[in-house]
């Protein structure tokens, strides 16, 4: 099929000649990726669809078909009941499968950026459930390519009356765009970054080395 596909749109020499030739490229360079030996890094992932999805997204980095961007999603957070037995098994997924993503890529993890981010938070106290329930109270990861590591950014306010918001919710010291807008900027243009992030004020934050 990817023979017939390739014969078909050589003789194309428009914009939908070029696209379909690089398409064909790049099935052909993962099919050649797939039926290599894979390589002895001991990478461990999770048993399940968020191990594989890393997996896979690794198995595309290394094959250098062009892509800029993935997304993976891990679910389980949503902590309303008895969130100890909920969490723990997830946090311990999310990070058997992060370790994993980076002892497979090896020396590809310096041109590789990963970020770790919800959709949305947990308020501060417990609730009659032994869980919390929605609010701001979250956390971000970085690493992989220039990320300088090994650092806790952000001010802590502190978890007095006083300080706290509404029910129970910290206030927002950190918004995610300033998170992203340095790894976007590394990669794009700046134009790039402005039409990202619409009618925002950018505060970026120094992830990058």
């Amino acid at each position: 099929m990817l023979r017939a596909l390739s014969e078909l749109y050589a003789i194309e020499h428009d914009a939908l000649g070029q696209s379909a030739r690089d398409t064909v490229n790049a099935l052909q360079r993962l099919d050649r990726l797939a039926n290599a030996p894979r390589p002895l890094t001991g990478a461990d992932y999770p048993r399940d669809d968020f191990g594989e999805a890393l997996r896979q997204t690794a198995q595309l980095v290394r094959a250098a078909v062009g892509l800029e961007a993935a997304t993976i999603d891990l679910g389980g957070w949503d902590s309303h009941f008895t969130q100890q037995q909920l969490l723990e098994p997830t946090m311990d997924r999310l990070a058997r499968g992060l370790a994993a993503f980076h002892r497979d890529l090896g020396p590809d993890m310096a041109r590789t950026t990963v970020v770790v981010m919800t959709e949305f938070g947990r308020r501060v106290a417990e609730n009659s459930a032994l869980g919390t329930d929605h609010g701001r109270g979250s956390v971000m990861f970085a690493l992989g390519g220039g990320v300088r590591g090994g650092r806790v950014l952000g001010g802590w306010p502190g978890l007095s009356q006083d300080v706290l918001e509404g029910p129970g919710d910290l206030p927002v010291r950190t918004n995610y765009r300033n998170v992203l807008a340095p790894i976007l900027s590394s990669m794009s243009e700046r134009a790039v970054v402005a039409r990202t992030f619409p009618d925002f004020a950018l505060e970026p934050i120094r992830l990058l080395g």
